[in-house]
């Protein structure tokens, strides 16, 4: 649910699945032709961040594109409206929170999972190179009581495809020679 009026060409930016994802498009705005899509693939854009009309780039929140991470976890692109030009902003295979100063140059990357302390660097908006760390969480007196990382896992789904991803909380004097009960919580849409 995305729509952005170009201000210097008659163009809009409007995201659909009309492709089974969810992805930008470019329209003509004087006569609703599709001019490109912008981006493809078997991904989602989860949110746009900034469009800067003077360079024809978009910077925007994906997931999914690395077939080897979680699917769910955010990762930040920039691309050209031209659908040319994909860059990857936010590399390490974590979930990223960023932060952008006023002229979307340069963003604070706060990123963790759910097996790894956070972390905030200080990047470029241009090409995501770090500019500097700017911390480092120390969770080692959480270690020192004997909480354990949650296990990430995928496995495949019944139609013998689709990886489902999901994580594993032990308990913290967990014996693996002990038998345990399971607690399964899942999301599965707000009727679950």
């Amino acid at each position: 649910k995305y729509r952005h009026d170009l201000k210097k060409t008659a163009d809009i930016i409007w995201a659909s699945e009309r492709d089974g994802w969810n992805h930008l498009y470019l329209f003509d705005a004087e006569t609703g032709a599709l001019k490109n899509q912008i981006t493809k693939g078997n991904w989602v854009v989860r949110k746009v961040v900034n469009v800067d009309e003077d360079n024809k780039r978009i910077i925007f929140e994906a997931s999914g594109m690395d077939k080897d991470l979680d699917p769910y976890l955010i990762r930040y692109y920039s691309i050209g409206l031209d659908g040319k030009g994909l860059k990857e902003l936010t590399s390490e295979p974590a979930n990223h929170q960023a932060t952008f100063n006023k002229d979307q140059t340069l963003f604070v990357d706060l990123y963790s999972r759910v097996d790894q302390a956070p972390k905030a660097v200080l990047r470029r908006a241009v090409d995501g190179q770090i500019v500097m760390d700017l911390e480092q969480a120390d969770i080692s007196d959480l270690e020192a009581t004997g909480w354990r990382k949650p296990e990430v896992f995928k496995s495949l789904a019944r139609d013998g495809k689709t990886d489902i991803w999901g994580i594993i909380v032990r308990p913290r004097n967990f014996d693996p020679n002990k038998k345990y009960p399971v607690i399964e919580y899942i999301y599965a849409g707000p009727h679950s």
